[in-house]
């Protein structure tokens, strides 16, 4: 009696490559997707981020009567503010300002009496605290906390952040520091600037933005170092449109930066352009607290013009 025997071979080796090649074909398929979903939603929480801030300024606006001084120091000196801009405190900027108005209120009382008493606000013991609401997650380098040598008896510079203000559309210092107390702007060199005096329309004038991170590897970057200002990384200029080639101007910019953020050292000239890793555009905040997301092809002499509070220039974003 003969018994037929079934066999079962399984797959063989040309149906597992045929299924292999299946699967890196819809992986490949789906991961531009993934990526591209992600990103959204990064740029998303930029946005919300943005608008804090812009909430922010509006507050201390209203509390205060004015936009709070971009920086506290003349552009480009590090030494304490001389008359007759009231002996400002050195190395003080907006950010320290905001504060208490992005739930960093303790913070704040204890960096205020820290400044009653000390040259400096590098050496500031809690300089390295991370504030998430000036990160953009899109920035692989952020939070930036390594510098390329420390502050005043500290081994950094403290936290720098990726979101900066408008000082207006045209260089910080043109002609020496001494010019840079009188620009087109909001936030500029220990400026006080109200919402009465933005005749072109809060709606259609920048109050911040975003930068790139360049990492601290062979020598300073400064560039959102909100913790050493004094040099202008805190500011932006509508000089250029966003995201644009051309190197920033300022001192102690890396010498290697990361491409998408070049730079070249200089005192005289500075400026800062506006850079973020979003997919063809940064999101801006607006003195009315909107926020748009501003394409790298926009018209240069549109963007240019919404850094000027009393242009007279008509210029919007639209709604």
């Amino acid at each position: 009696m003969t018994r037929s025997l079934r066999t079962n071979p399984g797959f063989t080796l040309v149906e597992l490559l045929v299924v292999i090649v299946i699967i890196a074909i819809l992986v490949s398929l789906l991961l531009p997707a993934v990526q591209s979903a992600r990103e959204a939603m990064r740029r998303l929480q930029c946005k919300n981020q943005l608008r804090q801030v812009g909430l922010a300024m509006r507050q201390h606006e209203t509390k205060r009567g004015y936009f709070p001084h971009g920086t506290y120091n003349l552009l480009d000196s590090t030494h304490r503010t001389p008359e007759p801009y009231n002996n400002m405190q050195d190395r003080r900027c907006w950010m320290h300002d905001l504060l208490p108005h992005l739930e960093y209120g303790a913070m704040y009382d204890e960096f205020d009496e820290y400044m009653e008493t000390h040259a400096s606000a590098l050496g500031f013991p809690e300089h390295d605290t991370v504030i998430p609401t000036l990160m953009c997650p899109s920035d692989p380098t952020s939070p930036k906390l390594h510098t390329f040598w420390g502050g005043i008896g500290t081994p950094t510079q403290g936290f720098s952040g990726n979101y900066i203000v408008s000082a207006g559309s045209s260089f910080f210092n043109e002609g020496g520091e001494q010019n840079s107390v009188d620009l087109d702007g909001l936030l500029f060199a220990v400026s006080r600037v109200t919402l009465a005096q933005i005749r072109d329309g809060a709606s259609n004038t920048t109050l911040c933005s975003e930068l790139i991170l360049s990492p601290d590897t062979d020598s300073h970057d400064i560039r959102g170092r909100y913790y050493n200002p004094a040099h202008g990384g805190v500011l932006f200029s509508t000089r250029l449109p966003p995201n644009n080639m051309v190197p920033d101007q300022l001192n102690w910019c890396a010498f290697h930066p990361v491409p998408e953020a070049p730079c070249i050292w200089t005192g005289t000239n500075m400026f800062v352009s506006v850079r973020s890793f979003h997919t063809g555009g940064v999101n801006v905040t607006m003195a009315d607290g909107s926020v748009h997301f501003v394409s790298d092809a926009i018209d240069p002499p549109l963007f240019k013009a919404l850094g000027s509070r009393d242009g007279g220039e008509v210029a919007s974003l639209g709604h």
